[in-house]
């Protein structure tokens, strides 16, 4: 009969190997099972300082818009020292002694002695020295913004050194006054004087003030004395 070996009765020693082998199972088990439970876990990263941060851009400060600049007010003086001949007239015709026929006067004549002197009537530039067919002689000044002002029957030696392009200021003597105009020989020496704004002939009384129209063209309240 089969002879059954019993525990109790196996060596000492052996009792102590199988003791310690269960003892280190137990012991790698409990540390597995840590181990794994900490890598389970989700670990705080704390995020290096980054000193490369870009500080908000500090705000320029605004600086106030300059004034705009105010325009100057032109002033306007007599072309010429005299008094009124012919007004000026685009509605009702004029008579003209010279050519005998009723015609639009597109400018004033100020009766003046010959050789007068003739001033421009604001700030501007030449745009014309021509001598025209009827009106004879002829400067032009160009104020801006379509404003024109023109000075006829002058003297030609009077305008020679003027030239297109030359800026003049209010007062500045531009000639003299001639009797270049073949349209108005009847009349008494005088200078025709006209104004044009954006092409179309003004009255040119309405740029005068009331002292400029007493003191220099003899008219009062808008009546000639």
């Amino acid at each position: 009969m089969e002879q059954k070996v019993h525990f109790s009765k196996q060596p000492k020693i052996q009792k102590i190997l199988y003791a310690v082998v269960i003892m280190i199972l137990i012991v790698t088990a409990i540390v597995v099972g840590t181990v794994s439970a900490n890598n389970r876990k989700t670990p705080s990263v704390t995020l290096p300082e980054n000193n490369n941060t870009q500080k908000p851009a500090e705000e320029t400060p605004k600086t106030e818009d300059p004034a705009p600049e105010q325009k100057k007010t032109p002033v306007f003086v007599s072309p010429a020292v005299g008094t009124v001949l012919t007004p000026h007239s685009t509605t009702v015709p004029v008579f003209s002694d010279t050519l005998g026929e009723w015609r639009m006067h597109t400018g004033i004549d100020i009766s003046t002695e010959e050789n007068a002197p003739v001033f421009a009537v604001t700030d501007g530039t030449v745009s014309a020295v021509k001598n025209d067919a009827m009106l004879g002689v002829t400067v032009e000044i160009d104020h801006g913004n379509g404003l024109f002002s023109v000075y006829q029957n002058l003297d030609a030696a009077s305008v020679n050194g003027l030239k297109v392009g030359n800026a003049v200021s209010a007062g500045d003597k531009i000639g003299n006054v001639g009797d270049s105009s073949v349209s108005e020989l009847a009349e008494e020496s005088h200078l025709h004087f006209a104004m044009k704004q954006n092409g179309s002939f003004v009255d040119p009384l309405d740029f005068f003030s009331e002292e400029v129209q007493k003191v220099s063209l003899g008219i009062n309240n808008g009546v000639e004395a």
